[in-house]
């Protein structure tokens, strides 16, 4: 009789014994196979929802985590005061998730003879400055900047910028098509505009201020009309009035290069410290200090990629910087809200198969030792220590087979059951903790969208017995009863065969 026969045989004359490792590896199982399904459901959650969202991110302090951090310990965390380095900016900007990027500064100036361009005179949001209308400028770093270059634009007249242009102080700028024509404007027309530096109260002040006796004050500069674009930005912010604002703003932004606002920047810095001698703010500012004037924005290949991305960033920055995505801090709490569910089915899949080792193989072990004269037969008998080891083995694999299936599909329903419950428990709290702004910067840029609500979370959670889930648990389980079995049979054989039939 062979080795797999006498296994059978064996099984079929132990039904009590059979039966008892069968429930206690079911049961076992269920756990395991929970674990597992939760893990997988967690992960399919998470790259089903980063699907929807630009893989857009901005690196800076993580503000979000800072109030949370507050609001659990009552306590804030003390952050580095220096900045990434402009060379640590462009290594995040090389690393292999990453598509584009581009540094941009942002400033403002004034003129009373533009017209602001309005979409919606129902949606306006009006903010007087006197005679003056504002413009908002956005600089640029090349010619090909990221905006055209990724189709959040497209150039309707003239030309983009020249290496020359966006390298060294040029008074050149692209305008949107709606705020050209509003204001009669066209390529190679100038548009002067003032940089006004007001000498404000101590206290309090209303509209009737801007007035040119508070000028402290002011140059001009003629910007020479270089192209006209046509914005093709979708704003989502859940706001249809903050959404008609943002568009608003971005047909009245002109383009202009880095420099242009960086010699701005310098004249108000100046300027204010000369107004304040007494006041530190201005004093401290470092006129030399790049990265201070720049805000980056890094579009990666695929938002699933966004959570490498971040751990990369955090390495390579001071603490408590990290990679901001256009949601910000209301995915960071739905992340924080799924990370603790995934953490705690690690904890549970570990300790179950831990668990799993040391009692089955005590079990085992017991079902071994009763068999001892039996085993010292067959080696007596000249039966190789191995076919005995490859008998044992068969008899408890063939059960745990059928255990191990039976278990799959009840551990995958008790997780649909409890941890959905679990997860909308974890949700309600994280956004409890969240004390985010409404708007962000990704929010004007036309980067922002609404993050899914609790809903819409919970509707793409779904456990489920797919291919992966099935192969990690069978891989889970099998390998587990494996050393389970493998490790009392070391123990068993070692034995001289005459010591064991005494």
């Amino acid at each position: 009789m062979n080795f797999l026969s006498r296994a059978f045989a064996s099984m079929t004359r132990n039904p009590l014994k059979t039966l008892l490792l069968l429930l206690i590896t079911f049961v076992l199982g269920i756990v395991i196979s929970a674990a597992i399904s939760v893990q997988q459901a967690i992960l399919n959650t998470d790259t089903n929802i980063r699907a929807t969202m630009p893989p857009v991110a901005m690196v800076g302090i993580d503000w979000n985590e800072l109030h949370r951090q507050h609001n659990r310990t009552g306590e804030w965390i003390e952050v580095e005061e220096e900045s990434p380095s402009l060379e640590t900016m462009h290594a995040i900007g090389a690393l292999s998730y990453v598509r584009a990027y581009e540094f941009s500064t942002w400033g403002m100036m004034a003129s009373r003879d533009i017209e602001r361009y309005i979409g919606d005179e129902k949606m306006s949001w009006s903010r007087p400055l006197g005679d003056w209308e504002t413009v908002t400028f956005k600089g640029v770093q090349r010619p090909d900047f990221l905006d055209l270059a990724e189709g959040r634009v497209e150039l309707i007249s003239g030309r983009t910028f020249t290496d020359e242009e966006v390298n060294h102080l040029s008074y050149v700028a692209l305008v949107s098509e709606n705020f050209a024509r509003l204001n009669n404007l066209h390529i190679g027309s100038v548009l002067t505009l003032e940089d006004i530096i007001w000498d404000f109260p101590e206290h309090g002040f209303d509209c009737s201020f801007y007035v040119e006796e508070n000028i402290h004050i002011y140059r001009t500069h003629d910007f020479e009309i270089i192209g006209t674009f046509s914005p093709l930005v979708e704003f989502d912010t859940g706001c249809e009035y903050m959404n008609h604002e943002f568009a608003d703003n971005f047909e009245n932004t002109l383009y202009v290069p880095n420099t242009v606002i960086r010699a701005s920047s310098a004249f108000h810095v100046e300027q204010r410290r000369e107004l304040n001698p007494d006041e530190e703010h201005w004093q401290e500012i470092d006129l030399d200090e790049e990265v201070m004037w720049y805000q980056n924005v890094y579009i990666l290949y695929s938002s699933s990629d966004m959570p490498a991305f971040r751990a990369a960033v955090e390495d390579m920055t001071p603490h408590m910087y990290t990679a901001v995505d256009a949601v910000g801090g209301e995915f960071t709490a739905i992340e924080a809200s799924m990370d603790s569910l995934t953490h705690l089915a690690d904890i549970i899949l570990w300790v179950a198969i831990a668990a799993a080792v040391i009692i089955l193989s005590l079990l085992i072990t017991l079902f071994l030792r009763e068999r001892r004269r039996e085993i010292g037969i067959y080696l007596a008998l000249g039966e190789k220590r191995v076919k005995v080891v490859a008998q044992m083995l068969a008899e408890v694999m063939l059960v745990a087979l059928i255990a191990v299936a039976l278990s799959l599909l009840a551990g995958n329903l008790l997780a649909d059951n409890i941890s959905e419950a679990m997860l909308e428990d974890a949700l309600i709290a994280e956004q409890n903790l969240d004390e985010r702004g409404v708007f962000t910067n990704f929010d004007q840029r036309g980067f922002g969208v609404s993050a899914p609500s609790t809903d819409e979370v919970l509707a793409a959670y779904n456990v489920s017995l797919d291919l992966t889930t099935t192969g990690l648990f069978f891989t889970f389980a099998i390998v587990t009863v494996f050393m389970a079995t493998i490790i009392p049979m070391l123990y068993i054989v070692r034995f001289n065969p005459k010591k064991i039939m005494l």
